[in-house]
């Protein structure tokens, strides 16, 4: 029996992960695929590399040489209208060689070119040991997002400091 799988809210995704691909990080922006780009701020200075080795996602080793605000994993969703949904979410596997914590958001555009963000509840634990995070954002107890916005994001702020991260899977769903 095969089950019905719904529209991927962001293709790129899976095109990133069946693409085995590798490179440098850039010090402001590494696109990875259509709709998946890291993100830094550019006094961070960032240097590394990524790679998406057979079967995972994207392994990372960041090394900056500035001190910035944020770095972040950014992919743009595909969305249903945001009233038509109850939960919006996302899973992952992931792992690093020692403790990082992330965070992840959904970035709504604004009218005025700007964005808001709305955070999941959760952090994101990366250990040595890899294992599996779950959360999801239940729409109707989040009255600061807006149910109307130009385009949406899932942002995984990662650290600002020399690390390394293997994001085995990321999958995303809204029901």
């Amino acid at each position: 029996m095969s089950a019905l799988k719904p529209a991927p809210l962001c293709p790129g995704l899976d095109t990133f992960t069946a693409s085995r691909r590798n490179g440098p990080l850039q010090a402001a922006r590494t696109d990875l695929a259509p709709g998946v780009f890291l993100n830094a701020d550019p006094v961070l200075q960032l240097a590394g590399s990524y790679s998406s080795p057979a079967g995972y996602f994207l392994d990372l080793s960041a090394a900056p040489a500035g001190s910035g605000s944020w770095f972040g994993l950014h992919v743009v969703l595909q969305l249903p209208p945001l009233h038509d949904i109850s939960y919006l979410g996302f899973a992952c596997r992931l792992a690093a060689p020692e403790p990082q914590m992330l965070r992840a958001s959904l970035r709504s555009g604004t009218e005025d070119d700007g964005f808001s963000d709305c955070f999941f509840d959760k952090h994101i634990l990366a250990s040595e040991r890899a294992h599996s995070h779950l959360d999801a954002l239940y729409l109707d107890s989040r009255p600061e997002l807006p149910l109307s916005a130009p385009w949406h994001e899932l942002v995984l702020f990662l650290p600002c400091q020399a690390f390394d991260l293997s994001l085995m899977h990321l999958h995303l769903f809204a029901l």
